[in-house]
């Protein structure tokens, strides 16, 4: 299948490569000709320079063939445009990132469906909802939710003198008795390794584990982590991601402040936000920052639109005491050099959109998509198809793909950490840990 993808940048090449390395036959367009030479030179796809609004473009780039239409520019207009065309030329599929909340929340546009596109993402509400699951679960670095959020994956370093050090992973199956849990994966000194049951894990492995939520706390505690309680909260930056964060601590009832430094816009948050206490200050002030008391603060969220001052403003919030700092980057290359830092957790735009769109490209029954920050790997929730080569079989005798690990299994409403012997049955949800390369398998084998 064609898919069109109209936009080089960040979010448009990385869902290019992504889809070329499964096999997908992928044109990019883009009207700036350095990110379009950086996709021909990177990547096995077609390119063209031109508008991807304009009709002799698209015919260009096989509009008529192509089964999927991606519109990832910077421009809210030509993402649209190229989504209303798309339909015309009987494009089935019709992707389009969209930043403007009038788009995506007024209901006469029926979240996109009468501008012709079929999911319309809103970057500012993709990432705002991740940083407040952060908030919401303070002693990890990453969080995905899967099955409606009754299973998750948590990501983060392991603390000096856990209970968990030392020993192989097999001897853990006495506490697996009443709190069963996997670990799928540790990154360690730059590298991403899968482990097994002689794996011991070691001081500073960060660890990614998948379990049951009401085991979280007891997991945590075998990591050396305690869950806390978070109340306060403060939002540096005043932007779009910014108001989004401070809305939903609002909705969730915590105590929050918002600090911004143009006083026009805090006037105008001050109306905006009922609940948020707006202030009028720079965020990598350490003065500023002491006298708002960031040092008694649960979480601190840096959201500016400058990546530099998102980064100082976090660790100088962390020096002053605050227990949780997350940094908004708009680089993800950065990613794995916060944690050397002592930023506790980090939230890339590219990633979280990405994410979103690729679940819905996936030829398989994927449900959800968390993408691991410091490799391509991912941890896919598969819906079982009745008649999938899996269905019917034991985990031990489907022939997963190398580098795949099966991490929870959800029959009707039990949810099991399988073992060899656990069986997919239909309709079934998977939780699946899985390097690049296992991905195309593992979809053909749920399909």
């Amino acid at each position: 299948m064609r898919t069109v993808i109209v936009g080089a940048g960040e979010v448009g090449f990385h869902i290019a490569e992504r889809l070329c390395r499964e096999g997908h036959d992928v044109v990019v367009i883009d009207r700036d000709p350095a990110p379009q030479a950086r996709a021909q030179d990177r990547l096995d796809v077609m390119t063209l320079v031109g508008n991807g609004c304009s009709p002799r473009v698209l015919e260009e780039a096989g509009i008529r063939e192509a089964g999927m239409l991606i519109a990832v520019t910077d421009s809210d207009e030509v993402n649209i445009a190229a989504c209303t065309l798309a339909k015309e030329y009987g494009v089935a599929r019709r992707i389009a990132r969209v930043r403007d909340p009038e788009f995506s929340e007024h209901p006469f546009l029926e979240h996109g469906r009468r501008l012709g596109i079929d999911l319309l993402i809103n970057p500012t509400i993709v990432v705002a909802e991740e940083i407040l699951d952060l908030i919401k679960t303070p002693a990890a670095a990453e969080v995905g939710k899967f099955v409606e959020g009754r299973v998750m994956m948590l990501g983060l370093q392991v603390a000096a003198g856990a209970p968990i050090l030392t020993h192989p992973l097999h001897a853990l199956k006495p506490f697996h008795a009443t709190t069963p849990f996997l670990i799928v994966a540790l990154y360690r000194e730059g590298r991403l390794l899968i482990p097994d049951g002689n794996t011991e894990v070691a001081p500073g492995d960060h660890v990614y584990f998948i379990s049951r939520r009401e085991s979280i706390n007891d997991i945590l505690t075998l990591l050396g982590k305690k869950e806390s309680i978070v109340q306060r909260v403060l939002v540096i930056g005043g932007g779009r991601v910014g108001v989004r964060v401070a809305e939903l601590l609002e909705r969730e009832r915590f105590t929050a402040k918002l600090l911004e430094l143009q006083p026009d816009r805090c006037e105008e948050l001050s109306r905006r936000l009922a609940q948020t206490l707006v202030l009028c200050g720079d965020g990598t002030d350490a003065g500023t920052l002491m006298e708002e008391g960031i040092g008694g603060m649960d979480a601190v969220v840096t959201v500016t639109d400058d990546e530099a001052t998102n980064i100082l403003a976090a660790l100088l919030a962390k020096e002053q005491g605050a227990k949780k700092v997350i940094a908004l980057i708009k680089r993800p290359h950065l990613l794995h050099l916060l944690p050397q830092l002592g930023i506790d957790a980090a939230i890339c735009p590219r990633i979280a959109t990405a994410n979103v769109i690729l679940k819905y490209v996936r030829k398989g029954r994927v449900l959800s998509i968390f993408e691991m920050p410091e490799s391509d790997a991912e941890t896919l929730e598969l819906a079982v198809a009745p008649g999938s080569p899996v269905a019917g079989k034991a985990v031990r005798e489907v022939g997963l793909p190398s580098g795949a690990i099966v991490g929870a299994i959800v029959h009707r409403d039990e949810i099991v950490i399988p073992k060899g012997d656990t069986v997919f049955h239909p309709e079934d949800r998977v939780v699946v840990f899985a390097l690049p390369a296992a991905i195309p398998d593992l979809e053909r084998l749920f399909a």
